[in-house]
């Protein structure tokens, strides 16, 4: 099926954060003994998958399928049973709980002439998760869609459209529930976001690590 769709757009690379909480989260997540076994089992799932970015101190639950091509970012987790058909790019800090599934929007339904059982649409979407997201339990987000930074999808919502930069969704269809900040805490933390710069460059012997 992945063959059929053709050959997948650019994967943009991962939101980043600021550097001193990446350097935060180096010292706080992983001990020395932890963070070298992590090491090891991402390389491991990066060659299995054929993924094309995995930052440091990642974690992938079990049971996951993460698309060939996906990049994703530093200190981010993606749980237990997690699909997609298409890849997608992570930012730092994500946190993608269980059972989350990304969906295509595959078949027609406007075509009287065409039944849905034949009127594919074989198309990759990439899905982009921005820096500091959080998906609950049981999420099903539709491909292509973008979550902003700071944004908290609530546990079982079903995502159709892209969601703003730290608003708060839930339901079917997910809607607004609220904001996570107000406006100036929403710049404080609009600020942890570095544009144009990457980790690797300003911390090689960290980023070294991972390869």
């Amino acid at each position: 099926m992945a063959a059929r769709r053709g050959i997948a757009p650019v994967v943009p690379d991962p939101m980043r954060v600021a550097p001193d909480i990446l350097e935060r989260c180096h010292r706080e997540i992983d001990g020395p003994l932890k963070r070298r076994l992590r090491v090891l089992v991402n390389r491991w799932h990066s060659r299995r998958m054929g993924l094309a970015q995995v930052g440091n101190g990642f974690q992938f639950g079990p049971d996951i399928h993460v698309p060939s091509g996906s990049r994703l970012g530093h200190y981010g987790y993606i749980g237990r049973g997690f699909r997609a058909q298409s890849p997608i790019s992570v930012g730092d800090l994500c946190l993608i709980s269980t059972m989350v599934c990304i969906v295509g929007n595959d078949h027609g339904i406007d075509d009287p002439d065409t039944p849905t059982r034949l009127a594919f649409r074989w198309a990759h979407a990439i899905t982009v998760f921005e820096a500091d997201v959080w998906v609950g339990h049981g999420a099903i987000i539709r491909a292509g869609v973008r979550l902003g930074r700071g944004s908290v999808i609530g546990a079982g919502s079903i995502v159709t459209r892209d969601v703003p930069p730290y608003a708060v969704v839930a339901g079917n269809p997910a809607r607004l529930i609220k904001e996570r900040f107000p406006d100036p805490a929403q710049r404080r933390h609009h600020d942890l976001a570095v544009y144009g710069r990457t980790f690797e460059s300003q911390f090689p012997e960290i980023s070294r690590s991972c390869a």
